[in-house]
């Protein structure tokens, strides 16, 4: 017998392998049977199953499996000391976070609620009075109709941005009336645009039915428009008829927005002029902007007193509107400290709480609630709680006035009566210096619909009748509207579309909240 010159086994005469270690032990013929995988024979005495003894000796005292360990807990203290660096340093834990916030903030848009808007349309919206006689005698309608004017993206402005090196950015036209007609009688009468020039009473279009049409300036009567551009209709209704008056306006509107956010899309017009709270200035800056015409205009508080029992709209005054000043407190608390008189934050911190607080009124009461009374109800339709947001902009001296109109859905198929705010916005001097833009342009003044959640922007299903002039009676004149008269005589307003056309495709409005912590 002989013995394996490697793991010392014993071998028998004529083995070309060791069958205990499987090495080869007498050349290529030794070579040839392992390749094979002849190694079916059992070991043989004294030796041990596995690898070599020598091998394994190694093995078990193996100097470089013990570095290997030592360097992984090496590693593994490096990785838990980098998680405390950045969780115990104040920058990079800050860093971190914002990091993750970027996420997080990605994620809640993806799944956030949205609704659907046109870029751009081009529609025909008819506002239709019906009238119903069923009386025994005539009845009599006398009514107001507001006529729209074109509408740019600043109206208290000349330009959007004016340059210190003598460039502008020009405003946006975000509604432009293209036809306006009164149909009346089975007749058509073409209404100018912007009403001009005037047609008195005296000077009134008569219809083969005798009723008149006249379109004259702003003025106090009923031969007048209350509050500002309006075509006026007289009409008798005999018993037992009904009549009809169509007033349609066709006109382009374009999707605008006041915000500098990545949530609004790349395609709106408007978007890098717009405000954010990056670039916003304080309630302080605001008097100093746009020659502070706004702020003489719509920064008293008190404003709209409907009196009696219904007393003023909007009211930020501690002893007669509590809930509001108490409301404008805690949002002003909710506040970061270095935000506390940043105008952007403290006007979009309204708007989301409205949002999460206020739902929305199906049964709302013929005369609006105000300010007040709708944070009371806890609930409250289009006016009043724009009421509610006015009222707490006006506790700070935030300009904010009314727009009136008629909102329709995306397919342009439901139509309804519509409020809403504009808001004026400062941004910060070092912004403005920054950028060399004229500290007087520095500024927007957008639109603010809270209960569709429109922040900063307007979109072309927002048919605008008529946006607010100071002083505060003409918001009265505009929602009396006219008179009726007559036994059982019914009148009915409503809105419909005679055609549309959508034009650059569609966005989405994101439903959700801005964070400030």
């Amino acid at each position: 017998m002989g013995t394996c010159p490697f793991c010392r086994a014993q071998t028998l005469p004529g083995d070309s392998i060791c069958y205990s270690c499987g090495r080869v032990i007498t050349g290529a013929s030794g070579m040839d049977s392992r390749v094979k995988g002849e190694f079916m024979r059992s070991p043989t005495r004294k030796a041990k199953r596995g690898m070599a003894p020598r091998q394994a000796k190694i093995s078990k005292a193996n100097p470089k499996r013990r570095g290997r360990k030592k360097r992984s807990r090496i590693n593994q203290l490096g990785l838990v000391a980098f998680i405390a660096f950045v969780f115990f340093t104040p920058e990079a834990r800050q860093f971190v976070l914002a990091k993750w916030a970027e996420v997080e903030d990605y994620l809640m848009e993806a799944i956030a609620p949205y609704q659907v808007y046109p870029l751009e349309a081009e529609y025909t919206v008819v506002r239709s009075i019906d009238l119903w006689n069923n009386g025994s005698g005539n009845g009599h309608l006398e009514e107001s109709i507001p006529l729209p004017m074109d509408v740019t993206s600043n109206e208290g402005g000349a330009v959007a941005l004016a340059y210190d090196d003598g460039t502008e950015v020009a405003k946006s036209n975000i509604q432009t009336i293209i036809d306006m007609e009164l149909r009346i009688d089975g007749e058509v009468i073409a209404i100018p645009s912007d009403g001009l020039p005037y047609r008195s009473k005296a000077n009134a279009i008569l219809t083969q039915d005798g009723n008149e049409v006249w379109w004259p300036g702003q003025g106090s009567g009923s031969d007048f428009c209350p509050h500002g551009p309006c075509v006026r209709v007289s009409i008798d209704v005999p018993s037992g008829t009904h009549e009809t008056v169509d007033f349609a306006v066709t006109l382009h509107s374009a999707t605008h927005t006041w915000w500098h956010s990545t949530r609004m899309d790349g395609k709106i017009d408007g978007k890098s002029e717009g405000v954010s709270v990056h670039r916003s200035g304080t309630f302080d800056d605001i008097s100093e902007r746009g020659l502070g015409a706004r702020v003489n205009e719509f920064s008293d508080n008190p404003w709209y007193d409907r009196g009696g029992q219904y007393g003023w709209a909007i009211d930020g005054r501690q002893n007669t509107a509590p809930l509001v000043h108490q409301t404008a407190a805690s949002i002003e608390a909710s506040l970061p400290s270095n935000l506390k008189d940043n105008a952007y934050a403290y006007a979009r911190a309204t708007f989301d709480w409205l949002n999460t607080n206020v739902p929305y009124d199906t049964a709302a009461p013929n005369v609006a609630r105000s300010g007040e009374q709708c944070l009371q109800a806890g609930i409250g339709d289009c006016d009043e709680q724009s009421n509610a947001f006015m009222s707490i902009m006006r506790t700070k001296g935030i300009p904010t006035w009314y727009v009136f109109g008629a909102l329709t859905d995306s397919q342009f198929q439901t139509w309804e009566g519509h409020a809403w705010a504009y808001i004026m916005l400062p941004m910060s001097q070092e912004w403005c210096e920054d950028n060399g833009v004229v500290l007087e342009t520095c500024y927007v003044e957008g639109a603010v619909d809270v209960v569709n959640r429109k922040w900063l922007v307007h979109t072309p299903t927002a048919y605008i009748d008529w946006i607010e002039e100071a002083p505060w009676d003409n918001v009265d004149g505009y929602y009396a509207g006219g008179s009726i008269s007559g036994n059982d005589f019914k009148r009915l307003r409503s809105f419909y579309t005679e055609g549309y056309k959508v034009i650059g495709g569609t966005w989405d409005n994101k439903w959700l909240g801005e964070d400030f912590s």
